[in-house]
């Protein structure tokens, strides 16, 4: 997002059977972490794990 970081050290762990509820003002980076999550925007630094698998360059349809 140019100059903009839009999610930064965000550190978070959802066990298998758990539900998450993302909630926030508007502008906290909402939408922007489920749609990295998806894999539907790029990440410019960090990685994205689920389960042992680095998911940082998989597709949003795999």
């Amino acid at each position: 997002f140019g100059d903009v970081v839009a999610v930064s050290d965000l550190d978070l762990e959802i066990e298998d059977k758990e539900f998450l509820v993302v909630v926030g003002p508007s502008g906290c980076g909402k939408s922007t972490t489920l749609r990295l999550l998806a894999g539907l925007d790029d990440i410019t630094e960090g990685t994205i794990m689920i389960g042992d698998r680095v998911v940082n360059d998989v597709a949003p349809k795999d």
